[in-house]
Formats: structure tokens, sequence, C-alpha cells
């Protein structure tokens, strides 16, 4: 019997995280979106946690790694997060660690880039993924390096030195592509480095959205966490990846659900969340920077 073949694109959820839902759900209030999911006695809700791999003629390519299994830094943090399941997720395709050519960071929050890294039985730290190259922006990876005083509690050193330490670690800046139809875009909001991922295949474009819009009420514009960087920026810059996506006939994700969603169903997504808040003046507009390919499909669909 032949072989079938790999999607080119798979959505992984890698983990799951009890948040409080008033720091999701930021000023959204809260007989709103309790309607949209019901919250724990702590008043916390929860929450997938995605990666993407990509079946790539250049090699697998992997987009965020979950929280990994290195012993959180904070007792707080463990009951909020279930074990990540990425290498079994691997194993259950035929993959190890060693055939991961390059691994993207949206961002560098340690729930979403902890499982780059490992410790060994020795006690030291080192890449998860020994023959790639993880690739970051530069505004990211400034966030990490020199965290403010509100955002200090996400990032953990031991993520990204040992990729400096052993030269895998490849910082960007702004719009780059990274393997033939793969590009990075800055999309600033959840962090001030925050980018997404688009990859062509043959006539599809899989975009991943890392946290900017982590439920689908947050498709809502005015839904945004309260723990982003700058709430302001992730309106609008959701606000500019929805028309854009919607204009180009991307499949995005995650956007609160376990599968590819098409840009065309996002505002019957949307809808879910009951109720409306009232209206506001729209924030600026920021522009995400659209590959040449998918802004050829952007002018002819327009």
């Amino acid at each position: 019997m032949p072989k079938v073949a790999k999607p080119f694109a798979r959505l992984l959820r890698v983990s799951t995280t009890r948040i409080d839902g008033g720091s999701l759900f930021g000023s959204t209030a809260k007989e709103r979106w309790e309607t949209f999911v019901s919250p724990d006695r702590q008043n916390r809700v929860a929450i997938g946690n995605y990666s993407m791999l990509l079946n790539h003629p250049a090699g697998w390519i992997l987009v965020n790694a979950g929280p990994g299994d290195k012993a959180p830094l904070s007792l707080d943090v463990a009951p909020m997060r279930s074990r990540s399941s990425l290498l079994r997720e691997l194993r259950e395709l035929d993959l190890i660690p060693k055939d991961i050519r390059t691994v993207i960071y949206t961002h560098l929050h340690d729930e979403h880039s902890g499982g780059g890294t490992h410790i060994t039985s020795s006690g030291r730290v080192l890449p998860t993924f020994p023959n790639a190259r993880y690739v970051i922006q530069k505004a990211g990876f400034a966030e990490a390096t020199q965290p403010n005083e509100r955002s200090a509690q996400h990032y953990r050193a031991d993520d990204f030195e040992p990729l400096q330490e052993s030269g895998q670690l490849d910082i960007v800046d702004g719009q780059t592509e990274i393997a033939e139809g793969v590009w990075v875009s800055s999309a600033p909001g959840p962090t001030a480095g925050h980018q997404i991922v688009t990859a062509e295949y043959n006539e599809t474009t899989y975009a991943f959205l890392g946290t900017l819009i982590p439920t689908s009420m947050h498709l809502c514009s005015d839904v945004v966490a309260a723990g982003d960087w700058s709430p302001e920026a992730t309106a609008s810059t959701k606000l500019s990846v929805k028309r854009k996506a919607i204009a180009a006939g991307w499949r995005v994700a995650p956007v609160g659900s376990d599968d590819w969603v098409n840009a065309c169903d996002l505002e019957g997504l949307a809808a879910f969340s009951v109720g409306k808040a009232p209206v506001k003046k729209a924030a600026p507009v920021v522009e995400i920077p659209t590959p040449r390919r998918v802004r050829e499909r952007i002018a002819v669909a327009v």
C-alpha cells in the first residue's frame, strides 16, 4: 500500500492553559464573556496552546514549541497549564527532534518557547532541536533580554540563551522570507516583537497568528487580553490581519479552534460571542506587510 502524503500544514494543540478570565478578556464585562465560556471556581478559563508544523521541501518547520518540560520557575505556574504533548505529537508522525530544520517563535513568552530547550540528566540546558535554526524578531528578542517589570514574569533566560551559545538563534527584523513561500511579518500587540507566519502551498496560504486571537470571541475588535503589551496595537493589528486574510482567502489559526479556519468564516465565528459592546472609535490600523505573492493574489481578488 502506498504511503499517504503528510499534510503540508498541521495545527498541533500541544498544551492547555487555565488563565484568569479577567486577564484573557480584558475590559470586556464578565457578564458578556461568561455567556461565551464558563470559568472555574477560581475564575479561570481554559485555552489551547498551539504549534504549527510545516512539511516543507527544505525541511520540517515548527512554529512555536509550547511550554516544554523544564520545571516552572514559579510554583504558581504548574497548576495553570498541562504537560506539553509536542514531542509525543512528533513521534506519532514518525519524527524526532533532529528532523526539525527550522523553529519560528511568534514571541518568546515561556509558554510558547519553553519547549525549544530541555534539561539533560546532567542538568545542562540544551536546544531541543539540534539541527534547527530558531527564528525570532529583533524586537521580540530585545523584549525577552530586557523585559520591563510588567512582562518579566513571561520570560526565562534558559529558553533562549542556550540557542545563542549554540549559534542557532536567527534574529530577523520585519518581514522576512524564512524558506520558499514561508514568511514572518511583524504583528505587534500581544508583545512589541510579536510576529505572524504565513506559508504558501499550491493555491492555499496558511496563516499562524500566534496569540493575536486566542479565542473566537477575540475576533471582536473590542475584546483584547489585559496582559497584552498594547491592547490598542492588538486591536488594530488583528483588524489588518483579518482584512488581508479575507481578501486573499487565507486559512488561519489559532482562533479558538483546534483546526484551520477559512478566513471567510471568521465573521461567523465572531458571532459566537453574545452581546455587543458600545461602538468605539476605531484605532488606527497597523498595516501588516504582505509577501509579494500574496499581494498579487489580493490584487486579483479585489
